[in-house]
This record gives structure tokens, sequence and C-alpha cells, in this order.
């Protein structure tokens, strides 16, 4: 009961609170702009620590444990790569998740694209998110530093860094720099590797060619042992799926992220060409969830361990997922949506 509760409470405030920003922006001739309703909430949430033993808390079910490779997960939840924020990912992993992994990290300071970039999207009566954030971050260097200072290594939970390159180069480069600062802190981390991300320029390059990602990750594992996570678009054709499956199957120690946000242009997911910085963005959440299970589907047979991420809220999601294949899910938008989401399918996993 306490679970639905907070929820509604959660739902009924971030409703609220995005209508009543919408409301201002275009009482000042403004363009809609979902991005501060954001940060407006992650700072809400992160202002309530002081009761979180009550509103964040929740002990995850014994029996849920999952171990692949060298990593130990205590439930099969992870949080994909959306957020670096310290505050934000302390809550998540508080209220249930087995582990996260941090926003995609570039070699060099980003502000990520014009604004607005984010928005609210509606497909077929499914409500989801719809991005074009461009990857924005502060560089390999700092983030160095915030992993090594990190306090989320205290929850002994598998943590993940996102990697992101427009080249094989500058993919070796990140992980090279980061691995000693990693080894130096001694816990459960392992790399992902973000071929599909469909806001930048070179973003897909390596997703679209099967033969440079076998050859970027015969680099990697010329002096690195560290289990790798290969993160794959959706809009890749079913058969370059199978071929990148392949390769990454041929290599020790790598699991397959099926899959990320779906390219679409705005006016597929209603949004209007003026309230938006680019020609297209990723589409996430419960519009994208059968492609998801398509993705793992294909995938099943192949002697890989497979994360399922893409509209990800319930637990029939899971059961789906994990009917099909899927080993680990990871969950995004619906953790901004309504990060309750964990305890509920906690409850009945």
């Amino acid at each position: 009961m306490k679970i639905f509760l907070l929820s509604l409470i959660y739902k009924t405030v971030r409703f609220t609170t995005t209508r009543i920003i919408y409301f201002f922006q275009k009482l000042f001739f403004m363009k809609k702009d979902l991005e501060p309703a954001v940060k407006i909430g992650d700072s809400a949430l992160s202002s309530l620590q002081i009761i979180g033993s009550i509103v964040y808390d929740f002990h995850i079910p014994s029996g849920n444990d999952i171990e692949v490779f060298d990593l130990k997960f205590p439930s099969p939840l992870l949080g994909a790569s959306f957020k670096a924020d310290t505050k934000i990912l302390d809550i998540w992993l508080r209220m249930g998740l087995g582990g996260v992994i941090f926003k995609t990290i570039m070699k060099e300071k980003r502000q990520g694209n014009k604004k607005p970039r984010l928005q609210d999207a509606f497909v077929n009566n499914n409500y989801g998110l719809y991005n074009s954030l461009g990857l924005p971050g502060i560089g390999i260097k700092e983030f160095a530093s915030y992993l090594e200072k990190s306090p989320l290594w205290d929850f002994k939970r598998p943590l993940g860094v996102s990697i992101g390159g427009d080249s094989e180069e500058e993919y070796l480069l990140n992980i090279n720099f980061l691995d000693p600062y990693l080894q130096k802190i001694n816990k459960q981390y392992f790399y992902e590797l973000n071929i599909s991300c469909p806001n930048t320029v070179n973003g897909q390059t390596i997703c679209e060619n099967p033969q440079a990602l076998e050859n970027l990750l015969k680099k990697i594992r010329g002096n690195n042992s560290t289990t790798l996570c290969v993160k794959i678009s959706p809009d890749i054709s079913n058969k370059k799926l199978v071929e990148i499956a392949n390769v990454c199957e041929s290599f020790d120690k790598v699991i397959i992220n099926a899959g990320n946000t779906q390219f679409k242009k705005p006016v597929f997911v209603g949004v209007n060409l003026s309230d938006f910085s680019m020609p297209g963005g990723g589409l996430s959440g419960t519009p994208i969830f059968e492609r998801t299970l398509e993705m793992v589907q294909l995938l099943s047979n192949m002697k890989i361990p497979i994360m399922a991420t893409g509209g990800i809220s319930t637990i029939n999601h899971v059961e789906l997922l994990k009917e099909s294949g899927a080993s680990l899910f990871g969950m995004a938008s619906s953790l901004v949506l309504d990060p309750y989401c964990i305890p509920k399918i906690h409850s009945t996993l």
C-alpha cells in the first residue's frame, strides 16, 4: 500500500509541476521544454534525503540476485545509462536497483545540443520521453575524479561506465584513462560501449559496422579483461543485429544490451518542430517496448548474456523479456516517470 501511495503522490506532483512550467513557458512566449521540469524534480527529490528512509528505502527481496561473469547483481533491475547525478542515482539504488550505468562519457567536455532537446512523447496513446541531448558531459578527466570519490561504491553493487566516442581511438583512450582509477577503487565495475546513440553526428558509425566493432573489441581485449557491455540500437536491421551479436559472442565476458532509444522525427511523437532543436531524436519509454522484445527474441539462441533496455516499467515487461532470454533489465525513462516502479516490480518478481 505504501509503494502505491508514494507512486501516486510522485506522479501527481510530477504532472502538476510540468503543467505549471508549460503554462509559464507559453505565457512568456517561450518554447515548450521539459528539461527545466526534470531539473526541478531532481532538486526536489534530493531535498527529501532527510526523510529518505521513509520515501526511498526499499528492501530487495531475496532470491532475485543474478551473477553475470564476475558481476553480482542483487537484483536484475538496472539503471540504464541516462544520469550522472550522484544524488539521483543514490535514490534509485536505495529503491532497489541491482546496479546503475553512468551517463555516457566522452573525452572532452560537451554542452550537448541546443535546447529544447527533451520533451514528452505520445505514440499510440503510450507515453514516453523524446530527447536529443547530444551526450552532454564533464569530460573524461573530471569524470575520473568524480568516479574515484563517488559514494555509490558503498552500495557494493556493480556500476557500469558508459563509454562514447566519435572514433575507435576515442573509445580506447577513454577506457585506458579510466581503468587505473577503477582498478584502484577495486569494486565491481564494467564498461558499456555506447555504439548506438541516435543524437550525435557519428553515434551509430560502429553500430552500422560489425567489422569496426570487432576491431575495437580486439584492441580493448589486448590489455583489458574487464566485463564489457555492448549497447546496440533498435534502429539497425535484424540482419545487422545478428552480425553484431556474433561478433560479441566471439569475445570473453561480453554482455549485449538490446538496446537504446529509437530514432524518430518530432512529428511522429507529437512534438512540434518549433519545440525541438534537432531534426530528430531518440524515443524512449513504453512506445519502444515491442522492439526491445523483438530484439531479445532474435538473440535468444545465442550464447551471450542479454540485457534488455527500452520501455520496461512493469512486472509484465520483465517477465516477457525474461521468458525470451534476457537476464538483466535496464530502465531509464520509467525511473524518471515513476521510480516506484522498482519496488512495484520487486513486490511481484
